[in-house]
C-alpha cells in the first residue's frame, strides 16, 4: 500500500477521534449470516433507505435501527413490507432509543434465533488444495465447492445437521454481549461443538471496545469481493476499535468528505504455524507462530449516492517504523499486507461496485493485485420483485502466497479473504425473486479458474437454487440444492468431479 495512503488513513483516525463528542448507545452486532443483511441492501436498492451503508460489515444493531427509523413505509411493495416488519419487531428498543423514546434503555438481552440444517452431500471429493505453480506461489489452505463464507466450516460426505443459536443484546446503555454456539454431526468428522462468536462490547467516549471472537467482512461489496477478510476462515478472537456512530464533517476545507467511520482490531495467529508449513511442504519454511494480526479501515461517505473505503491489513512479526511506513525490503522481509481501496456508486435503477488491492510490500508499493466489480439491478421489474447482480473478480499469480508467512494469507487452514485464492478468475450472477407473502426464491451461477497459468488447472462451476419461506409467525424454512462441476480435480488433466447437495432447514425468529 502507499505511504500516502497509510498516512490519509492515520490522519482521518486521529481527526475522527478528536472531533467527535458524543457516546451514543452500544449495542451488539447483526451476525454476519442474518437474513438482515440482505433486506437493507433490498430496502436500500428500493429507495427506502436513504442512507449508504458502507461495505465494513458486521453493522450494529444501533446501524440498522438507525436505518429503519428514518424509512416512511407508505406504499411499499407487499414483500417489502413483510421485512420491513420483521426487522422493526427485532429492533423496536433500538428504534425507540433513536426516536428519544427510551432513555434509559433496559436490558434486551435475550435468544435472538436459532435453528437446525439438515443436508445430503454427494461428492466425488469433498475439499480441494491450492496447490499449483512453483513451491513459493503455493497456499496452504482447502476449498470446498458450494460451500464459502461459512466461518471455517466444512460439509462431511453424506448426511450432515447442524444447530446454532444466538443469545445477543445490550446489557445496558454501555455493554453489550453476543454469543453464537454451533453443533454440527456428519459421517466424516463425527460430532463438533465450536464457538462461531462470543465478545462484550463497550466503549471509551465515542469508541466503541470489542473483546472476544466475531466474524469480519472487510475489502469490497457485494457477494465475492472481500479480498482482505471474510468470513471464509474461523473468525478470529480480537480486540477491536470503531466509531459507535460515523463522524459527520460539518465544516472546514474537509467537509466534502461528508462523514466517515474508523474500524481496527488486533489479533494473534495460529501458534503452529510451523508445525502446518512443514506438513504441507515436507521440509522446513520461514513461517512464524503467534504472528501478529493488525488491521484499520475507512470508510467515507461524501453523499447519499457514493462511498469508499480504505484499508490495510498486516500479518507481521514486529512492528517498527518501517512497518509504519509500508517500507518492507525484501532482504529483510517482516510482514505481509493486503489492502487497498473499494468504492460503490448509485445510479437511478443501478449500483456499481469495485475493489482495487494490492499485496506483499517491496519499497512502499505493493507487488501484487487483485481487482473485483460488480453490478445491482435492484429493480428488473417495477416492483423490485426481482433483482440482479453481475460479479467479476480477478487474482494474480502469487495472490495470497508469501515467502516469509509461508502458509499465506491463511487462518487455520482457510483463506482469510476470497476462496477464489490466486491466480483465478471468477464470474456471479444471482438473481431473486420475491413473493408478496415475503418468500423468496434465488438462483446463482458462479465460474471459477484456479491457477490460470498452471498447467491442467482446476476450472469449477456452481449452480444453486434457494428458497425461503415463513411458516408461521417465528418460524421458517430454508431449503437449498446445488450442483458443482470441477474440471482437471487436483491438476489432473481430465479429471472431471462433482458435488451435489440438498439441505432443509428450520429457523425460529425471537
Amino acid at each position: 500500500m502507499k505511504k500516502q495512503v497509510v498516512l490519509g488513513i492515520m490522519a482521518a483516525l486521529l481527526a475522527s477521534s478528536s472531533l467527535a463528542v458524543a457516546s451514543p448507545l452500544v449495542t451488539s452486532n447483526v451476525p454476519l449470516d442474518s437474513r438482515f443483511y440482505g433486506y437493507v441492501d433490498k430496502l436500500e436498492g428500493m429507495g427506502y433507505i436513504t442512507d449508504m451503508p458502507a461495505s465494513t460489515k458486521p453493522y450494529s444493531r444501533l446501524d440498522m435501527a438507525k436505518w429503519l427509523a428514518d424509512v416512511n413505509p407508505s406504499g411499499m411493495p407487499d414483500y417489502l413490507k413483510v421485512y420491513y416488519d420483521e426487522m422493526v419487531a427485532d429492533l423496536a428498543e433500538e428504534i425507540a432509543y433513536v426516536k428519544g423514546h427510551d432513555k434509559e434503555f433496559k436490558s434486551n438481552v435475550k435468544l435472538r434465533n436459532a435453528s437446525v440444517e439438515f443436508s445430503y452431500v454427494d461428492a466425488d471429493q469433498t475439499t480441494y488444495g491450492y496447490r499449483g505453480g512453483h513451491r513459493d506461489q503455493q497456499i496452504n489452505a482447502s476449498w470446498q465447492p458450494l460451500n464459502k463464507d461459512n466461518n471455517g466450516y466444512r460439509y462431511g460426505n453424506h448426511f450432515n445437521a447442524v444447530g446454532k443459536l444466538n443469545i445477543s443484546g445490550s446489557l445496558n446503555k454501555d455493554l453489550a454481549v453476543s454469543l453464537t454456539p454451533r453443533f454440527s454431526y456428519d459421517k466424516d468428522n463425527h460430532g463438533d461443538a465450536s464457538l462461531v462468536e462470543g465478545y462484550a462490547k463497550t466503549h471509551l467516549g465515542v469508541w466503541g471496545i470489542e473483546i472476544g471472537k466475531q466474524p469480519l467482512q472487510w475489502g469490497g461489496h457485494g457477494h465475492n469481493s472481500a479480498f482482505v477478510f471474510s468470513d471464509n476462515a474461523t473468525p478470529h478472537t480480537m480486540l477491536k476499535l470503531n466509531l459507535l456512530e460515523p463522524h459527520t464533517f460539518d465544516n472546514g476545507f474537509i467537509s466534502f468528505l461528508g462523514k466517515a467511520n474508523v474500524n481496527a482490531f488486533f489479533s494473534i495467529m495460529e501458534c503452529n504455524r510451523k508445525e502446518q508449513a512443514l506438513g504441507y511442504y515436507g521440509r522446513p519454511m520461514n513461517e512464524s507462530d503467534s504472528a501478529n494480526l493488525i488491521g484499520i479501515r475507512v470508510d467515507v461517505t461524501p453523499s447519499n449516492i457514493f462511498t469508499f473505503g480504505l484499508e490495510r491489513v498486516s500479518m507481521i512479526k514486529n512492528f517498527n517504523k518501517d512497518w509504519l511506513f509500508g517500507d518492507n525490503a525484501e532482504q529483510d522481509d517482516q510482514w505481509n499486507d493486503v489492502g487497498g481501496a473499494d468504492f460503490r456508486l448509485k445510479f437511478p435503477g443501478m449500483q456499481v461496485y469495485g475493489s482495487a488491492y494490492g499485496e506483499d510490500q517491496a519499497g512502499g508499493l505493493p507487488s501484487e493485485y487483485a481487482y473485483s466489480a460488480g453490478l445491482y439491478f435492484p429493480q428488473l421489474s417495477t416492483d423490485g420483485s426481482w433483482d440482479l447482480r453481475l460479479e467479476g473478480a480477478k487474482t494474480n499469480q502469487v495472490w495470497y502466497s508469501h515467502w516469509t508467512f509461508k502458509n499465506g494469507w491463511t487462518y487455520k487452514n482457510d483463506i482469510m479473504g476470497n476462496a477464489m485464492g490466486k491466480d483465478a478468475l471468477q464470474y456471479t450472477a444471482i438473481i431473486n425473486h420475491y413473493m408478496d407473502n415475503g418468500d423468496q426464491l434465488g438462483l446463482s451461477f458462479s465460474t471459477t479458474d484456479f491457477d490460470r497459468h498452471v498447467v491442467n488447472n482446476p476450472e469449477m462451476q456452481e449452480f444453486k437454487i434457494n428458497y425461503a419461506k415463513k411458516l408461521k409467525k417465528n418460524m421458517y424454512l430454508d431449503a437449498m440444492i446445488g450442483y458443482a462441476k470441477v474440471d482437471n480435480a487436483n491438476y489432473e488433466r481430465g479429471k472431471n468431479n462433482s458435488t451435489k447437495i440438498m439441505g432443509l432447514g428450520l429457523r425460529w425468529e425471537y
